[in-house]
């Protein structure tokens, strides 16, 4: 068949193209402002162009004399600790509740869902504060009496990285759409052979959730592998539990201290903070091109569903 010309359909793609490279503009230039040195850099800053790849800013990474001064393999680890713990938390409760909310019947289901809903509206900024308060007053806990007071409570320590943010609304609203599009027959037959509640989650519902899953990890693994701001607030004392955007943060001047620049001049060097950002986000690109068919069909199927 032939297609006929369509203006409207151009005019949509050429929107499309430039708006996808207005998007992409920024990982370009971080990528080759990765590959040149700081004289090239500031030559020309609005898209600097090597005239050799200069890979020194990656090398560096990995002399002895750069990582004597900073721990990036703990930093790693405890970005991946912190990643674990939050697809298993997180993801256990979404489940259960998305389940509760989707399949079971009792009075006030909707009016707690809701309730849950109108949470999302408020901002998370608004609730660092208290939060914070609460973790530096904890009893018992960093040198405080039983009242809170006297030391640090649990700021500076593993459990102001672990013990917030365990109940994740918008996965426990996917996953409830996602539950409420599956007919209740699979769980009626499963009954029928004697499975209890856990094993109809375990057995008949989880093998179906997998894409739906998959986009909760892909959202959990990038969110706390870039995670800055709380690690900033509730571990900057303590080096030894640093997360690796935090760790890439502190140690910004580094670089160009390793190059020979004074240390304490200020002198920020740009092309190795892009290499660092570069090797920061490559773990990300590799986990969503293994991940991409159950993301995309995940994606999908809530778009359709919900």
């Amino acid at each position: 068949m032939t297609r006929h010309f369509s203006f409207g359909k151009l005019v949509i793609y050429v929107i499309l193209i430039v708006g996808s490279l207005v998007m992409a503009f920024p990982m370009a230039y971080g990528v080759v402002g990765s590959l040149c040195n700081l004289a090239e850099f500031y030559q020309r800053p609005w898209f600097p162009i090597p005239k050799t790849l200069y890979l020194e800013n990656y090398a560096i990474m990995f002399t002895p004399a750069f990582t004597a001064k900073v721990d990036i393999w703990r930093w790693i680890a405890n970005t991946l600790v912190r990643i674990v713990w939050y697809i298993l938390v997180t993801g256990t409760i979404a489940v259960l509740a998305g389940y509760v909310f989707a399949k079971l019947r009792f009075k006030g289901r909707d009016t707690a869902f809701m309730y849950l809903l109108t949470s999302m509206m408020i901002p998370g900024i608004v609730f660092w504060i208290p939060t914070y308060i609460m973790l530096a007053r904890f009893p018992g806990a960093g040198g405080n009496d039983m009242s809170g007071r006297g030391g640090h409570g649990l700021v500076d320590s593993w459990p102001a990285l672990l013990v917030t943010g365990w109940v994740n609304v918008y996965h426990i609203f996917l996953l409830r759409q996602t539950f409420q599009s599956i007919p209740n027959d699979f769980e009626e037959a499963a009954r029928v052979d004697g499975a209890g509640t856990l094993r109809c989650l375990r057995d008949v519902y989880l093998p179906m959730l997998k894409p739906t899953l998959t986009v909760l990890v892909i959202f959990q693994f990038v969110h706390y592998w870039n995670d800055y701001q709380w690690p900033l607030i509730v571990s900057s004392g303590n080096r030894k539990i640093w997360t690796l955007s935090l760790g890439f943060q502190k140690m910004i001047f580094i670089g160009a201290e390793a190059k020979g620049y004074p240390q304490g001049t200020g002198v920020v060097d740009y092309p190795f903070s892009f290499a660092m950002a570069v090797v920061a986000t490559l773990p990300l690109v590799l986990l969503f091109l293994r991940l991409q068919s159950y993301f995309v069909e995940g994606v999908q199927g809530f778009a359709l569903k919900g």
